[in-house]
């Protein structure tokens, strides 16, 4: 008996390895916005992810907003389940036509646009959280801090991660 106990032990570490290492960080957060938009409300609320390997199918993904410093509220948006592929922007949006009018021209730099659902809802201030599965694998901003004042606070307007080769970004 005590031997399969020990077996038992040893195939659910063996299992449970699995899942931590099958983790792939193939998603980055490039940029959150709260823009200030002629059309107003959540319009600009957006999150820019980018692509930092081949991805099968963005759905093992998702996005949480930590409103006013209240700490983690887990996965709060789940990604379409689309492939991308390395390098692909990825834009979430609450209004694609907001943030259309608001790019322009560059708006075609995004391979992947996503309409977003209401908990996208930061208000310069919160920070964003980026889920692989269960597990946080990049945060912007601090969950438990209001972000007012602070150096990471994009109240109406966006805080955008400096790429190495800024040539990856034309526009």
């Amino acid at each position: 008996m005590k031997n399969l106990h020990k077996r038992i032990f040893i195939l659910c570490f063996f299992i449970g390895s699995i899942s931590i290492f099958a983790q792939t960080n193939a998603l980055s957060i490039q940029g959150v916005f709260d823009l200030d938009v002629p059309t107003g409300g959540s319009d600009g609320k957006a999150i820019h992810l980018v692509a930092t390997a081949d991805i099968a199918d963005l759905s093992i993904f998702g996005l949480g907003v930590a409103n006013n410093g209240g700490g983690t509220d887990g996965m709060e948006y789940s990604l379409d389940a689309v492939p991308a592929s390395n390098g692909d922007d990825i834009l979430i949006a609450r209004s694609v036509e907001a943030m259309s009018a608001y790019f322009a021209d560059c708006y075609t730099e995004f391979e992947i646009i996503m309409v977003a659902n209401s908990s996208i809802s930061q208000n310069g201030d919160d920070a964003i959280e980026l889920f692989e599965g269960e597990m946080v694998i990049e945060t912007f901003g601090d969950i438990d801090t209001d972000g007012t004042g602070e150096a990471w606070e994009y109240m109406d307007s966006w805080a955008f991660k400096v790429r190495r080769s800024m040539d990856l970004w034309r526009c």
